[in-house]
């Protein structure tokens, strides 16, 4: 008896934290979509991190027996459900178009993003047509799963996008911040190392840029190859992937940034 009553605990807990309702407004951005900003939404989409976990058509980004299976969805196929205000508080609120929030999408660090980025963004996602699945199964839990959603360990995208207003333009003159807000920090603290779950532990942001002069810090970003040639795992992966699409000034403002005393 008390086991079903536990049971019934950790399920409802789960189904509460998966099916409550977030409350953020929509509101349009600033900066309006257009077939001019295509071209750059598509080096957005890959600087900001959606084409590394989404990628063209849907890619499972974790499954553990007992504990389950998460998708980041085929975007292509998704975007028809959305409005461009449903999209844009998706990406900054990670909230829905239903209400509920999303898992595991980084909406700490997307919420950063200006208009201007998402402009573009946008643009790019509407210009793409439905590609075929890459995957055809969904997210899903199994009872360890349950668990750790009941227990919070979970990240609900919803409960950690950031406050305040974003830029409605990229900050120029604080290029290099703006940057690794929106992206390293992701998965990267400043001083200290982190734990991002799933075994993914990742150093310091100010301690790693440090080590790079300019131009290794340039090679590394374009072609995931650490100090020594030493391969790095997963961020040789994003960085040939994704990183690579930075601009030689916008890697300049980030080491800038980051090994600024």
């Amino acid at each position: 008896m008390i086991f079903a009553v536990g049971v019934g605990a950790v399920w409802g807990t789960a189904q509460w934290r998966l099916t409550s309702q977030w409350p953020a407004a929509l509101a349009p951005l600033k900066v309006q979509p257009s077939p001019e900003l295509v071209a750059e939404g598509e080096r957005v989409f890959h600087i900001f991190g959606c084409a590394g976990c989404h990628q063209e058509a849907g890619n499972v980004l974790f499954e553990a027996p007992m504990v389950g299976r998460v998708v980041a969805p085929n975007i292509s196929r998704r975007i028809a459900d959305y409005s461009d205000e449903e999209l844009v508080r998706l990406i900054r609120h990670g909230v829905k178009h239903d209400g509920t929030s999303a898992i595991v999408m980084p909406a700490s660090v997307l919420g950063r993003i200006s208009d201007e980025d998402l402009a573009a963004l946008v643009s790019y996602l509407r210009s793409v047509g439905p590609r075929p699945d890459a995957v055809t199964v969904a997210t899903r839990f199994g009872p360890l799963g349950y668990i750790a959603m009941a227990a919070g360990k979970v990240d609900m995208s919803a409960a950690i996008a950031p406050t305040g207003e974003p830029p409605v333009t990229r900050p120029l003159d604080r290029e290099g911040e703006y940057l690794v807000s929106a992206t390293c920090r992701a998965c990267h603290e400043f001083d200290s190392v982190h734990d991002n779950g799933f075994g993914m532990v990742t150093p310091p942001l100010k301690a790693m840029a440090r080590s790079y002069a300019l131009e290794d810090f340039r090679h590394l970003l374009r072609t995931g190859e650490g100090s020594g040639g030493r391969d790095l795992g997963l961020m040789s992966e994003v960085a040939r992937s994704d990183f690579s699409h930075f601009t030689d000034g916008e890697i300049d403002a980030i080491h800038a940034y980051l090994t600024a005393p």
